[in-house]
């Protein structure tokens, strides 16, 4: 797998994500747009299959050809069945999936009904699942390998039964084989090329949006996503279900005197540092870690009481006062960092703003600056009780 992050990570043969989590985010991400594909092409296919239920009756006559008109009426049924378990409001992203294999798997037995009740239109029927194994593959959203698996399988059996049946003479056979070999490969080609496409594109516009809102420097996320409505949106969330939100304002201690006297590579080494080891000691895909300003960073906390992002605070400040990083020429450098917490509890009546929780948070990261640094300061929104963090 390539380092470049511009780079789509996707298995060649498959046409998905090598990550499972990443393929589950495309999936999640496109799934109003792959349920509408399905419900589109499992409506053409089953109208045209419909419509083709004329050839039965002038093959056979309408008295021969009741089971076989049967099986043709049964697939819109088999849609709408399978349409109903994609659609259902606990169904996982790979639903979409499991419906298309088992509408594929009902046609082409229903196709293969057909075939039996008439044989002597052997190739006419090559010819139309030639077609319909292209639409398979490209009408019909499903996994690659899976929409293979029936895809091969049923030409196998198609070819199966024409030889053993001998109805054309080997010549036509022949030919009849090779088109369904190329009916395969071709769909194939095709449903793979649009399924890497489909990805790369989506791909390429998560790196983007990832460049829009994290700090190149640190990767976490950049006041420009703070701004956007993130804490907006927590607190929203908070309030609704009456939950607990805390946050934590950290700051480097004396950053600009390591800038002066390091250079700012130094510096750069120690906020990386720094932002690493809060990432680390957070929640993934729960906690938020904003880089605020040029040495100061935002923790968000979802569901946190106030004692328990204390606890956080104090974690983070012992881990990285004894943390040093190892720079050229051999010198170790470290430093210290000062925290002030506040916490919210969304069960009363009491307003909370964004702006009115970071004020606070600065204000107390402030003073446990002018207490002595590397100091955690806290307090309770709504409450005029200040908790006050261990002194190192």
């Amino acid at each position: 797998m390539s380092n470049d992050p511009s780079i789509a990570p996707i298995a060649p043969l498959r046409g998905e994500f090598s990550d499972a989590a990443t393929e589950a985010g495309f999936l999640h991400q496109q799934a109003a747009t792959i349920l509408r594909d399905l419900r589109r092409g499992l409506l053409l296919c089953s109208l045209f299959y419909l419509v083709f239920g004329a050839t039965d009756i002038a093959a056979l006559g309408l008295d021969k050809a009741i089971v076989p008109l049967l099986s043709r009426l049964a697939i819109p049924f088999v849609a709408a069945a399978c349409l109903f378990y994609a659609r259902r409001p606990t169904a996982s992203v790979r639903a979409t999936g499991h419906a298309a294999s088992a509408f594929t798997l009902c046609w082409a037995a229903s196709y293969f009904l057909v075939i039996w009740y008439r044989p002597a239109d052997i190739l006419l029927h090559a010819m139309a699942w030639a077609v319909m194994a292209m639409v398979i593959h490209v009408l019909i959203p499903n996994r690659l390998l899976h929409a293979a698996a029936i895809t091969v399988s049923a030409s196998l059996a198609f070819i199966a039964l024409a030889w053993t049946q001998h109805a054309v003479e080997t010549r036509a056979l022949s030919s009849l084989t090779m088109l369904l070999v190329g009916a395969n490969v071709f769909g194939l080609t095709v449903a793979q090329r649009h399924a890497r496409m489909w990805r790369e594109q989506y791909w390429a516009q998560q790196v983007l949006t990832n460049l829009s809102i994290r700090d190149p420097l640190t990767g976490s996320y950049n006041r420009r996503h703070l701004n956007a409505g993130l804490l907006d949106g927590e607190i929203a969330r908070a309030r609704r279900y009456r939950l607990s939100l805390s946050l934590i304002m950290c700051d480097l201690d004396g950053f600009k005197k390591i800038n002066d006297t390091h250079g700012h590579h130094a510096g750069d080494e120690l906020l990386r540092s720094f932002a690493t080891l809060v990432q680390a000691m957070t929640r993934d895909a729960i906690d938020t870690v904003v880089r605020y300003g040029g040495e100061e960073f935002l923790i968000i906390l979802p569901e946190t009481r106030l004692d328990g992002a204390l606890e956080l605070a104090e974690r983070v400040r012992a881990a990285f006062a004894a943390q040093r990083v190892e720079l050229e020429g051999g010198l170790s450098l470290g430093t210290t960092a000062s925290f002030g917490v506040v916490g919210a509890e969304f069960g009363g009546s009491h307003a909370v703003t964004p702006q009115g929780m970071i004020a606070l948070a600065d204000q107390l990261m402030y003073e446990a600056k002018h207490a002595g640094r590397n100091q955690v300061r806290a307090k309770q929104l709504g409450q005029r009780v200040e908790k006050v963090g261990r002194v190192a």
